[in-house]
This record gives structure tokens, C-alpha cells and sequence, in this order.
């Protein structure tokens, strides 16, 4: 007899049972599976730490967004206020009233402030009361990044903790700061919306380590310091992990995130006796489980051990069968133990099945989704482009026809054949209507130069229907309709044109590209009260009509805000109808929306009316051919033709003419002593300084000596003095007429616009 017996048989013999088999098996396994089980149960301990962990690093990155996204509100707040009128021309009382209207009813406060700290408005604070220095809404700023935020200060006339954003404006031509300033308990909201797991600590931290919001004791913690070792974590990155305690004093595993706009940081405190509790109870539930598993083993042996050959083979070809893809069907086995495997079998067959169905829906809305999103940035990306590159081809083209144009001018007075003179005509004409199409390619391109015109907008409109017509689709049904007594008005030609495509793409969109699109200008005097934000007077009225899906009352309360749309996202950018009113505000004038759902939209833009003289008017632009002119011109254009041929249609005109390829060059000229009356100069040119630039610094060195500026290219001038502007290509008559105009404005005494003897 063998020296040492086991405790359980290992029949592995050709004979035996199959309970005995089994269970000499299920012991084999038993230890093995116990063995596991431990290491499994300590994976998990670990594992369910660091997913704790992690979960609550990720909770600290999204909450850092959120707080960005705070400070980024009230950032494109104050932004939308920088285009109000009253503030860049210096009106400050109107300003104080719109400022003190948006935060009527809330505890922030708008705040405009000199860089050096001097409140100039506070909207806490009557109008014309003194007001203190501010320096909190001027320094203590963190520029480096995208938001400008302050960390928190005690609020000069509540004495609160306060945090402000501030953006840069210019009131008169004065550099100043626009604040706005918002108690910390606000921050608190963040929290309310996106509470936190029970057991979890929040907390806001500015860039100095104080407690701006808190999800435990607010009232007592916010502008508390946090503790040396987390001031030092976050000063020396951006994210991780610390071991510290609270402020209460209890022990934590501290995450950190901070937000990436505004550098204030986020934090969540997992207390480490709740995180070791719960890694422990996933240990325990493992083994339990662990546990039971080999218990039921060893008692299903005893219950296979009569009839288990024949179930356990059905069991295994429908095994097969869900391994090929097919669905199990449920049936009784004979076998309570295995009935319930294969139940359990057929019921993971079908979910399998519905799983797969659903999976492979999912992906092919995915795939659908993807190629939609990369269409449209695709569409963006060709539209950016093609901005970028009308910009750039109205210039050649404004060169090129500059050239040509000035060429036809000398061609005409040297020619002496009236056939010739017909010729010369007809290019001029042709020369003229190129130049038409490039000021369309730049009103495509959105970046034509932005003054104010006197436009005569029955000259105007009809030619911006054309364009019109082809960005709305040959779908739409387009009508137009103008007085032919229509008065005048004074704005920014290009920016109207903009206007007036952006309701006519608002319109087709409504329509969804197909519909009726009325346009229709009329001359209206207004009574008092008659329109809202319209004072009494005359107005020539644009209205434009669309029979689409129209607009509810609360659509209509908010579609002159900045980045409101009706459009689904990422199909608009909300900024088409606030560049309306923009338009029509900056005129003097109003915008106005009657609309119905599924009737349709009328949107109005209420522009006064003006009695000054059209800026294109036949005497002042065309004077008469035999005009003399005297003085001395320089000439700035890096283009040698346009250079060169300008010089001499000047100088055939009576000027005398000193020519700088650079605005580096002409200053050379200037500081060197060359005598000159005025300075006709480009805007874009090769070198260290632009026309605008030249303006500028003449403006300082010689004030008295006139300048006149011409481009082709469109770029922003706003920052420039105010000089006379001529767009290229140009008539060398008009320019003439304006040199001699800037010359008289300026006193300079040239005798310009007379005529000389024997002329």
C-alpha cells in the first residue's frame, strides 16, 4: 500500500466514474483558482485606486474647461461692448447707461479704467460720483494667455473677493482697459452644475494658490491660502498628483489640473480613508466571488454526475453554433444546471446578435458623421483660402490695371486721331469694369478697406444684386424693387454690401435653397416712437424678405446678439445679423425683424439720411483736361510702371515730381532735406514701414505736410491718421484734384486749382 494517500482520488484511469473524474478535477483547480484569486484581488485593490485616481484627474481637467469657460464669457461679454459707438468715440455717460443695463439685476460690475488704474466707469457706482483707483482691473493681470484674468482682490465697493476679466479698448484714441468683475461665490455655480461624487472635495484655486470656490464650507474657506507643499506642486507644473491635507485638516490624495486660458487651477481631494475603504471592498467582492464560483463547482459535480454525457454534448455544438455566428435556441436539457447554462448561452447568443446590429449601426453613423465634419472643414479651409486669395489677386489686378489705366490717360491727351481716341475710350471703359470686378472679389473675400462713403444706393444696390443672385442659387427666386427718388446715405460701402450678403444667406438657409427672396429699398420719415431705437427723422429703409421657416418671439428677442444661430452647430457662427446691426448702429441708424414661424422673415436696415455730396461726384472727381496744377509731389509706389507713369501724368499736369520706390527710401528723402508739398503714397509696400507707417511718423515730423494715401489691397487702415484715401485703380485727374485738395486744406501755397497762363 502506497506511504501517502491524497485526500481526494486521482482517477485518471482508463475506468472510474465521472463524478469521480469531475471531482478530481474541480480539486485541481480549486488551488490554482484560490492561488489567483489572491492575485487577482490585490490587482484590483491597486486597480481600483488608480481609476479613482484617474477619474478624478479627468473630473479636475474638465472642470479646469469649465472654469475657462466662466472667464471666457464674460470675456466675449466685454468684447461684444467694445464695438458700441459710445465707447470708441469717447461718449462715456451713453456708454456708462448701455454698461450699466447688461449688468442691471446682477452683482458683477463693468469697469472701464486708464492703464493706470483710474476708474473712469463703474457700473456699481452712480454716474458722476468720484471713483477711486482700480488697480486690480489693471495690473495683477496674467497676459502671457489667451483669457486676461485677475486673481482674487477684495471688491473696491463691497469689500467681496472678486476676480475680473479684462479686455484692451481704445476710447478717443486713448488706449484704456475694459474690466468686468464678478463676486467669487459666482464660481460656486460650477460645482452646482457638475456636483461632485459624495466623498469628494472641490476646489477653485487662482494663480496664487487661493480658494476662489469650494464644494465644502465655502463661506468660511474662499480667499484662504492653500497649503505650502500644493502652492508648490502647482507652481512647478500644470497636472498631478499630490499627497497633502486639506484645509480642514484631513489627510488626501490631491489631483490637480490647471485651465489652460486663464492659469487658474482646479483641484479634487479624495479622502484616502474612503479610497483605501473602497479598494477594499473590490478586493473582498473578488474573492467572494472567487469563492463562490468554486463552491457551485464542487456542488454541480454531485448533480452532473447521473445524466451529464448527453447535455454537456448538446451544450458543446451549440457552443460551436454561437462560435459560428448563429443564434442558440433555448430548450431543456434534462440537466437543471445545464438548463441554466444554456439559457444563459442563448440569452448571450441574441444580445451578441442585437449587439453586433447595433455596433454596426453605430459605425457607419460614425463614418457618416467623420465624412461630414471633414466636408465641412474642408469647405472652411476653401473658403479661408479663397479670401486669402481674392486679397492677393485684386492687388496684381489693382496694379496692373493702375498701370493700363494711367497708360490710357497719357494715350489720350498724345493722341490726335478721333478713331485712336474712340479706341482709347473703349479700353478705358473695359479698364474700368475690371476694376469693378475686383472690388466684387474683394467684397467676396470680405477684406475691402473700411471708410465711410457718401453711396447713392440706386447705383449701389442694383450692381450688389448680381452677387446676390449667384451666392443664393439659381433656386431662389430673387426680386428687387428701389425708389427713384431714393436719398442718399453715408456709411461703409463694403460693409453694406456685407450686410445685405449676409441676409441674403440667412434667407436661402431659411429656405433651405430654395424659395422666393424679395429685396426692396424705400425713402421713410419716422415719427417719435414709431421704431424702437430710431430717433425721429429720415431714413432710407433696405428690406429684405424671404418666405422660409421664420423665427419664434424668442429667436426674434436675441438674433442681433453676438454668436447666436438658430443654425445647427457648426453650421454658423451666429455673427451674420450682429454685423447688421453693427452697421446700421454705426451709421446713426437701426435694424429691426418682423418674422412668423412658417411664414417667413423681414429683416430692415434703417440707415439716415444724408445731404452731402456723393463722394464720386463729376466735379470733384473728373476735373477738366486742361487743369494746371503747381507743386511739388513725392511719389511713393514700389511698382516701376505705375511708378513711372504716374510720375509723368502728374508732371504732364503741371506737378513737379520726386519718386521713393519705399516708404524707408521717402523718409530718407524727407529727413535729408527734399523740399516736397505733398506725399501721394501706396499702403503696401516691400520694406520696414507700410503707407500707413509713413503717415504716421510725417504725422510727427513734419504735421503740416499733407499726405494721401492709394491702395489696391485690402488691408485695414483704422489705425492710421486721417488722411485722404484713393482706391487703385485711380483717374490721374482725381488724384490730381485730391493732391491739390490736401495741399489747400494744409495751407500749403501752391496756387493749386488754377489755371495757368497760355493754358
Amino acid at each position: 500500500m502506497p506511504i501517502w494517500s491524497p485526500p481526494f482520488s486521482l482517477s485518471f484511469r482508463a475506468g472510474g466514474s465521472i463524478t469521480a473524474k469531475l471531482r478530481t478535477i474541480v480539486w485541481l483547480m480549486v488551488l490554482p483558482t484560490l492561488l489567483l484569486s489572491v492575485i487577482a484581488g490585490i490587482a484590483v485593490f491597486r486597480a481600483e485606486r488608480r481609476a479613482v485616481v484617474n477619474a478624478a484627474l479627468e473630473t479636475a481637467e474638465a472642470l479646469s474647461l469649465v472654469t475657462d469657460r466662466e472667464m471666457a464669457v464674460r470675456t466675449a461679454l466685454l468684447k461684444a461692448l467694445t464695438v458700441s459707438p459710445s465707447l470708441r468715440e469717447g461718449r462715456l455717460q451713453d456708454f456708462y447707461r448701455e454698461a450699466a443695463r447688461l449688468a442691471d439685476g446682477s452683482t458683477n460690475t463693468i469697469v472701464l479704467v486708464t492703464p493706470d488704474g483710474q476708474q473712469l466707469i463703474n457700473t456699481r457706482i452712480p454716474w458722476g460720483q468720484p471713483l477711486t483707483r482700480s488697480p486690480a482691473f489693471a495690473t495683477g493681470m496674467q497676459s502671457g494667455r489667451r483669457l486676461i484674468v485677475s486673481d482674487l482682490f477684495h471688491g473696491p465697493v463691497d469689500e467681496r473677493y472678486t476676480f475680473a476679466v479684462r479686455v484692451p479698448v481704445t476710447v478717443n484714441g486713448q488706449a484704456m482697459l475694459l474690466g468686468y468683475g464678478s463676486p467669487a461665490t459666482e464660481l460656486q455655480q460650477i460645482f452646482r452644475d457638475q456636483p461632485l461624487p459624495e466623498g469628494w472635495l472641490g476646489v477653485v484655486l487662482d494663480r496664487q494658490g487661493r480658494v476662489a470656490a469650494r464644494t465644502r464650507d465655502p463661506e468660511r474657506r474662499v480667499g484662504q491660502v492653500a497649503s505650502d507643499a500644493m502652492r508648490q506642486a502647482i507652481a512647478t507644473t500644470d497636472r498631478g498628483v499630490v499627497d497633502a491635507r486639506t484645509l480642514d485638516g484631513v489627510p488626501v490624495f490631491t489631483v490637480f489640473s490647471r485651465a489652460p486660458d486663464s492659469g487658474w487651477v482646479v483641484l479634487i481631494g479624495l479622502d484616502r480613508a474612503e479610497l483605501a475603504k473602497s479598494a477594499w471592498a473590490a478586493f473582498a467582492l473578488t474573492l467572494s466571488i472567487s469563492t463562490v464560483f468554486i463552491l457551485v463547482a464542487l456542488w454541480m459535480v454531485r448533480r452532473m454526475a447521473r445524466d451529464i454525457v448527453e447535455p454537456l454534448q448538446k451544450l458543446r455544438e451549440d457552443a460551436i453554433r454561437m462560435g459560428g455566428g448563429e443564434t442558440v435556441a433555448d430548450g431543456p436539457t434534462g440537466v437543471e444546471e445545464i438548463d441554466t447554462v444554456q439559457h444563459a448561452l442563448a440569452t448571450a447568443s441574441r444580445e451578441r446578435a442585437g449587439s453586433e446590429h447595433r455596433l454596426r449601426a453605430e459605425i457607419d453613423a460614425a463614418v457618416a458623421e467623420t465624412r461630414s465634419a471633414q466636408q465641412a472643414a474642408l469647405r472652411s479651409q476653401k473658403l479661408e483660402a479663397l479670401g486669402r486669395l481674392t486679397g492677393g489677386i485684386a492687388h496684381d489686378f489693382n496694379n496692373l490695371l493702375q498701370t493700363m489705366t494711367t497708360g490710357l490717360e497719357l494715350a489720350r491727351r498724345l493722341n490726335s486721331e478721333p478713331r485712336g481716341d474712340a479706341a482709347l475710350a473703349a479700353c478705358q471703359r473695359a479698364t474700368g469694369k475690371a476694376s469693378q470686378l475686383t472690388r466684387q472679389l474683394l467684397a467676396f473675400g470680405r477684406q475691402q478697406v473700411g471708410h465711410e462713403a457718401v453711396i447713392d444706393l440706386r447705383r449701389q444696390l442694383p450692381d450688389l444684386m448680381e452677387l446676390v443672385g449667384g451666392a443664393v442659387g439659381s433656386a431662389v427666386e430673387v426680386h428687387f424693387k428701389v425708389d427713384d427718388a431714393l436719398w442718399s446715405v453715408k456709411t461703409d460701402p463694403v460693409q453694406l454690401e456685407l450686410a445685405v450678403l449676409n441676409l441674403a444667406l440667412n434667407a436661402r438657409d431659411a429656405m433651405h435653397g430654395r424659395g422666393r427672396l424679395s429685396v426692396a429699398a424705400d425713402n421713410q420719415c419716422v415719427q417719435a416712437g414709431q421704431v424702437h431705437d430710431l430717433t425721429p427723422g429720415e431714413y432710407v429703409r433696405i428690406v429684405v424678405t424671404d418666405n422660409g421657416d421664420g423665427m419664434n418671439a424668442e429667436q426674434i428677442s436675441r438674433a442681433f446678439e453676438p454668436f447666436f444661430t438658430t443654425k445647427p452647430v457648426g453650421q454658423g457662427t451666429g455673427l451674420g445679423l450682429a454685423q447688421v446691426y453693427a452697421l446700421a448702429r454705426g451709421a446713426g441708424g437701426a435694424a429691426t425683424i418682423h418674422s412668423k414661424v412658417g411664414l417667413g422673415t423681414e429683416v430692415a436696415v434703417w440707415l439716415p439720411r444724408t445731404l452731402a455730396l456723393l463722394d464720386d461726384a463729376p466735379a470733384a472727381a473728373a476735373p477738366g483736361q486742361n487743369r494746371r496744377y503747381r507743386g511739388r509731389v513725392m511719389l511713393v509706389e514700389d511698382d516701376a510702371s505705375v511708378r513711372e507713369l504716374t510720375a509723368q501724368s502728374l508732371e504732364d499736369l503741371g506737378f513737379s515730381v520726386v519718386t521713393a520706390p519705399t516708404a524707408d527710401q521717402a523718409l530718407d528723402l524727407l529727413r535729408g532735406g527734399t523740399p516736397v508739398d505733398v506725399v501721394l503714397s501706396d499702403i503696401v509696400m516691400p520694406g520696414t514701414r507700410s503707407g500707413v507707417d509713413l503717415a504716421r511718423t510725417l504725422r510727427v515730423l513734419k504735421p503740416t505736410l499733407p499726405v494721401v494715401l492709394a491702395s489696391g489691397h485690402p488691408v485695414r487702415i483704422e489705425e492710421a491718421p486721417d488722411v485722404p484715401l484713393v482706391a487703385k485703380p485711380y483717374e490721374i485727374h482725381a488724384v490730381a484734384a485730391k493732391l491739390a485738395e490736401a495741399m489747400n486744406q494744409a495751407g500749403v501755397a501752391a496756387n493749386t486749382g488754377e489755371f495757368l497762363p497760355g493754358t
